[in-house]
C-alpha cells in the first residue's frame, strides 16, 4: 500500500555530529513514502557537504543551502519545497522512533484530524531519559477547544513532535523576527486553520539537550521573545474568539513567570533592569481570580511567590522548582 507523501523539514546549522543520524531514523521509518528536505542555514563547519552526500545516497532526500537567516527561515524556505499532502518537522540533531510517522498518520486517518500530535522524551546531557508519556488519548473538535489547552500548558509547543496537514499550512509561516517560542506561536497559527486535531500521549521522538545546545545556555534578551509572541497571540484571539481572551492572558501571565525563572537559573538577573521591573509589576496587576482559576497549580504557586517577594519566588526556585 502507498500512502499520502509526508514532507520532514530538517533545519540544518552546524550539525555536522548528528544530521547523518537524524536523517537515518527518517529514512528508516516504517511509513513508506517520505520526502526529507535538509535545508544548510548558513552552516560554517561540514554540515552542507555532508547534506549533499545524503542527497545524492537517497533518492527521498533533498538539499537546500541558504545564507544564515536562523531556524524560523530554514523551515519556511522547506515549507514552500514541500510537495507532500502532509508537513512534519525534525530537528537535525534528534532521533525519532521507526514509526513515529506512521503513528502520526494513522492517528489523522482514524480521528479524521487535521494535525496529529505525540510526545517527546528527553535525553539528558547525562545520558538520563525523562518520559512523560501518559498514554492518554484526546480529540479537540474545534480551535477554542484545542487552545483552552494549548493555552493551560497541557499541550506541548514544539513543532517536531506534530504531523499537519498541509493545507492548514498554506497560508502561515514561522515568524522569522522572532528566535524563540517560534514554534508555539507556529502551532497556534495552524489551530486556527484545523477543524480537528488529535494526540496519542506516547513517546515517539527523542530530543538531546546537549551542554552548550540553546535549551540550556545562558540568559539573553531572545528569551523576551516568547512574551512578544504571547502578546500576539492574545491580540489573534481578542479578534477571534474574545471568549478566550482570560486563557490567552493567563498563557502569557505563565509566560512571564517562566523567562523571570530563566533570568535566575541562567544568570540574567540584574543585567534586564528593566524587564525585571515589568514582569514583576505585571505579575503583581494580574487580576487575582483569574490566576487562580486558570493557571496550573505549578504556575499559581510561582505567581503567588512573585506577588509575595522577589526573595521568595528566588528562594522557591533554587530549593523546590529548579526544572
Amino acid at each position: 500500500m502507498t500512502y499520502p507523501k509526508i514532507s520532514v523539514i530538517v533545519p540544518v546549522y552546524n550539525l555536522e555530529k548528528y544530521i547523518e543520524a537524524t536523517v537515518d531514523s527518517i529514512i528508516n521509518q516504517t511509513y513508506n513514502n517520505i520526502e526529507i528536505i535538509l535545508v544548510d542555514d548558513g552552516s560554517t563547519d561540514s554540515s552542507p557537504q555532508i547534506c549533499d552526500r545524503l542527497e545524492k545516497l537517497y533518492p527521498s532526500v533533498r538539499t537546500i543551502h541558504q545564507e544564515n537567516l536562523g531556524v524560523s527561515a530554514a523551515r519556511n524556505t522547506g515549507m514552500k519545497a514541500a510537495s507532500g499532502e502532509f508537513i512534519g518537522f525534525c530537528d537535525g540533531d534528534d532521533i525519532i522512533d521507526k514509526d513515529m510517522y506512521e503513528f502520526l498518520y494513522n492517528q489523522i486517518v482514524e480521528n479524521n484530524s487535521d494535525i496529529s500530535l505525540c510526545e517527546v522524551r528527553l535525553v539528558m546531557p547525562d545520558g538520563n531519559i525523562r518520559n512523560i508519556a501518559t498514554g492518554e488519548h484526546k480529540v479537540w473538535n474545534s480551535p477554542p477547544e484545542f487552545l483552552i489547552d494549548f493555552f493551560s500548558g497541557e499541550v506541548k509547543m514544539s513543532v517536531d513532535t506534530k504531523l499537519f496537514k498541509r493545507k492548514i499550512c498554506e497560508n502561515i509561516e514561522f515568524p522569522v523576527n522572532y528566535k524563540t517560542n517560534e514554534d508555539k506561536y507556529f502551532c497556534f497559527l495552524a489551530a486556527l486553520n484545523a477543524d480537528r486535531i488529535s494526540s496519542k500521549d506516547d513517546a515517539k521522538y527523542s530530543y538531546y539537550r546537549r551542554q552548550g545546545s540553546s535549551s540550556i545556555t545562558e540568559f539573553s534578551e531572545k528569551y523576551f521573545d516568547c512574551i512578544y509572541l504571547a502578546d500576539k497571540m492574545i491580540e489573534t484571539v481578542n479578534r477571534l474568539y474574545p471568549e478566550l481572551k482570560d486563557h490567552a492572558e493567563c498563557n502569557k501571565l505563565a509566560t512571564v513567570l517562566r523567562i523571570y525563572k530563566l533570568m535566575y537559573t541562567r544568570g540574567g538577573l540584574g543585567k534586564f533592569k528593566k524587564e525585571e521591573k515589568a514582569m514583576i509589576d505585571y505579575t503583581k496587576s494580574f487580576d487575582k481570580k483569574t490566576a487562580k482559576k486558570l493557571l496550573s497549580k505549578k504556575n499559581y504557586i510561582r505567581y503567588k511567590a512573585l506577588c509575595t517577594s522577589k526573595r521568595l519566588f528566588l528562594f522557591m526556585t533554587k530549593f523546590f522548582d529548579k526544572y
